[in-house]
């Protein structure tokens, strides 16, 4: 009897952890390795499997640097990123990556390991949250975007990112020229 109900307690926690995990966005949305298209949230990916899922689809990938206590972080969640069709147009156009900068939580890059906190620290060298880069479908850095971005400017840096205008252009010529306003 003793070992029954250690037993179900033991499970207990485990599904509570789980659901905890898909709470936080720590447990990438992937669904036979493919990306679900969700128009009321943003589907976060932990680094690792963001990074797998987007070589895969071929699309580029945003990564938010960000940490708990992080009130323009708080601010982005609020307004930005609750934005329809900023929500619409990531989810559709990239794979986002979330990393919280504080944390412990390993990381398995293929084969080398590192914590969210190293990654954000030493391999971005991220000194202030929210940081945005942008990276190319393959890893490869495209860029940072540091701070808070209201959802009409952040657009404009989504479209010049997935639109390839970076090999063209520098951002404020973009913005100078219309930005995504000149596109439609």
């Amino acid at each position: 009897m003793k070992y029954f109900l250690l037993g179900i307690i033991s499970t207990l926690i485990i599904i509570s952890l789980v659901a905890a995990q898909d709470k936080d966005g720590k447990k990438p949305k992937v669904k036979d390795d493919s990306i679900v298209i969700d128009s009321t949230q943003i589907n976060w990916y932990l680094y690792d499997a963001g990074l797998k899922l987007a070589k895969k689809n071929g699309k580029h990938i945003l990564v938010n640097f960000t940490a708990k206590w992080c009130g323009y972080c708080k601010r982005m969640e609020k307004e930005t990123f609750s934005n329809a069709e900023i929500i619409k147009y990531i989810n559709t156009n990239f794979v986002s990556i979330k990393v919280d900068g504080d944390s412990p939580n390993e990381l398995n890059i293929n084969g080398y390991k590192i914590t969210e906190q190293n990654l954000a620290r030493s391999e971005y060298q991220i000194t202030g949250y929210p940081t945005f880069w942008f990276l190319q479908s393959n890893g490869e850095r495209i860029g940072p975007a540091p701070g808070y971005w209201p959802s009409n400017r952040f657009f404009d840096i989504l479209s010049f990112v997935k639109d390839d205008l970076h090999k063209k252009m520098t951002f404020d010529e973009y913005v100078k020229s219309g930005g995504r306003k000149r596109q439609n």
